[in-house]
């Protein structure tokens, strides 16, 4: 059995309950991690995770790059959303949603480019409580991160499977 795959989660487990508010260092668009490691890749989606917990809109966006876009290839979708409309639906969500619990965890780690892009695969689970009704869902996503000048970045997502939790 890969150990990766059962270290990975730990780390991730790890790295939340170990950040803090000092941490922060966020400014523009991407978060700075100095350079992409299995560590920082893990942290950088646990510091996503807890931004969209606290609804905190404007450190969540600064995690997407100028360029980001989002890709639906599930069953029945092939939809692309690029970054304004993509960020436009997620403020409403944060500013109209009563809670929100987002949890990711890294499953592999691809890098390429000399360590300057990754090509992360993870499990996501998503619990949205707005206008009464519960939204929960849990979906596999390839996620593009690239790092420039030690600051890490979203650059597309694309989601591959989707699965509703009827509650």
């Amino acid at each position: 059995m890969n150990t990766r795959l059962l270290v990975l989660p730990l780390l991730l487990l790890c790295s939340l309950l170990l950040s803090s508010c000092e941490s922060v260092n966020s400014t523009g668009y991407g978060y700075y991690m100095g350079e992409l490691t299995d560590d920082t890749i893990v942290e950088f989606f646990a510091l996503n995770d807890d931004a969209a917990r606290r609804q905190d809109f404007p450190f969540y966006e600064s995690f997407f790059s100028p360029s980001f876009s989002s890709v639906d290839r599930t069953e029945h979708s092939d939809m692309t959303q690029y970054r304004e409309n993509y960020l436009s639906m997620v403020k409403e969500i944060f500013e109209t949603a009563k809670s929100i619990h987002l949890q990711t965890l890294v499953m592999d780690i691809e890098y390429s480019n000399y360590g300057h892009n990754a090509l992360v695969k993870v499990h996501e689970e998503e619990k949205v409580e707005q206008f009464g009704q519960t939204r929960h869902y849990t979906s596999l996503l390839d996620v593009e991160l690239e790092i420039e000048d030690g600051w890490v970045f979203i650059n597309k997502t694309i989601r591959t499977s989707k699965q509703v939790i009827e509650e």
